[in-house]
């Protein structure tokens, strides 16, 4: 998969590169009545009318990432809180199951809360 991706991208940028050399014609540029430009090259202006929509794209859609991006966050936070929860009861289970068998086993003396956890 990752050859056929570049393969592609060498392709697009190959597309792009020929359609740049054949729009190098330089055409007049009026942005107001009194600011003009007499020969600009058309992949100029092309090139600069792809960047001001992928910028106006990006401002478009930036608030809504931002949101998506809080609310994964509040719902992993929220995820974690129950995982915590459901570790702290199985390593109780397990502690206690350790202490049962222990004492079925005739471990020595009584066996308390400090078996569930290993002693360093």
């Amino acid at each position: 998969m990752g050859l056929l991706g570049w393969l592609f991208r060498l392709a697009f940028f190959g597309f792009v590169l020929w359609f740049a050399l054949k729009n190098t014609t330089p055409v007049p540029l009026r942005l107001t009545e009194t600011l003009a430009y007499p020969a600009v090259p058309l992949v100029v202006i092309i090139l600069g009318c792809f960047v001001l929509g992928v910028l106006a794209a990006a401002a478009a859609l930036a608030p809504r990432l931002f949101r998506l991006r809080r609310q994964v966050a509040g719902l992993q936070a929220t995820a974690a809180q129950p995982a915590r929860a459901a570790v702290d009861a199985a390593q109780q289970a397990y502690g206690d199951e350790l202490a049962s068998a222990a004492r079925n086993a005739g471990a020595a003396g009584q066996l308390d809360a400090d078996t569930r956890f290993p002693r360093l």
